[in-house]
């Protein structure tokens, strides 16, 4: 197992930090940045990448989601009706990366078969840049029962935002994916959960965002626990990787707050589509060569 030197502390520091901006941001969690660059550049085993990975996500969950809590942008009701599946998929996808799916060949399939879930979440999120959750009169029952929809006021515009939330199945459905790719690779799952709350459940760009962040640390939490029992907790690693997680929320926030919802989405646009090509590097091997 490879643990970071000293000198390699501001580094892995920076890294973290950029990662928790971008997670803290968009919902992500950051991870789609942290395992990559901690294998690639600092050479750190793949399964400690991923164990710190999830540890960053829950320290950005933490400093980001208080900061959403008392904007009001995050929907508190639906994040814990969502996730119910996501903690479930995160679970299931920590276990199976770390026994059944050790071998190199079982996570190459898994993970290229959602480079084409992500770039299809990308096409039908770039195709909502510019189409603004309107006020309707139409209402899912389920999330009636669940009182799901809500409002929120938009720094940007100066607006309140009513919203019902629709086909709240489908947001289920995603959010189990979620989790499971979460605890496969460790990411926060959001590359999922935000175009599933924007695109299908009609939920504003700004509180799907912001809710994700709410939720990544439960789903990130329960996965972390598999891999602290495992053995690839590194504290030597998670220390610098948490803590520059934890500082890029706080800006990340500041920068979510003074972005317009379409600002957003074409950033979310782009991170999908590098996430898509990740995951196929990672499939093929590139990335677990350092």
């Amino acid at each position: 197992m490879l643990i970071p030197l000293w000198e390699t502390f501001a580094g892995i520091l920076a890294l973290a930090f950029a990662a928790g901006l971008l997670g803290a941001m968009l919902g992500l969690g950051g991870g789609l940045i942290i395992v990559p660059g901690l294998v690639i550049l600092f050479g750190i085993d793949v399964h400690l990448a991923i164990a710190a990975s999830l540890v960053s996500i829950i320290a950005n969950s933490a400093g980001s989601a208080s900061r959403y809590a008392r904007q009001g942008q995050i929907n508190l009701r639906l994040g814990m009706f969502l996730e119910i599946a996501t903690a479930a998929g995160g679970v299931a996808g920590a276990v199976l990366t770390t026994t059944v799916l050790t071998g190199a060949t079982g996570t190459s399939i898994l993970l290229i078969s959602f480079a084409p879930i992500t770039l299809a979440a990308a096409i039908l999120l770039r195709r909502n840049i510019g189409k603004h959750v309107a006020q309707t009169a139409v209402k899912d029952p389920l999330a009636e029962r669940w009182r799901l929809s809500g409002s929120f006021r938009d720094n940007v515009t100066g607006e309140t935002v009513q919203y019902q939330v629709l086909q709240p199945k489908k947001g289920l459905l995603a959010s189990l994916g979620a989790g499971l790719i979460s605890g496969l690779i460790g990411i926060g799952g959001g590359i999922f959960k935000v175009p599933a709350m924007n695109v299908f459940m009609k939920v504003p760009m700004k509180v799907a965002s912001a809710t994700s962040s709410l939720m990544i640390g439960v789903t990130a939490g329960g996965g972390a626990l598999i891999y602290l029992f495992r053995g690839y907790i590194a504290p030597l690693l998670v220390a610098p990787v948490a803590i520059g997680a934890l500082a890029g929320s706080f800006t990340g926030t500041l920068v979510h707050g003074r972005s317009s919802s379409d600002t957003l989405k074409m950033l979310f646009v782009m991170v999908l589509i590098a996430a898509a090509i990740i995951m196929a590097l990672k499939a093929v091997g590139v990335l677990a060569t350092a």
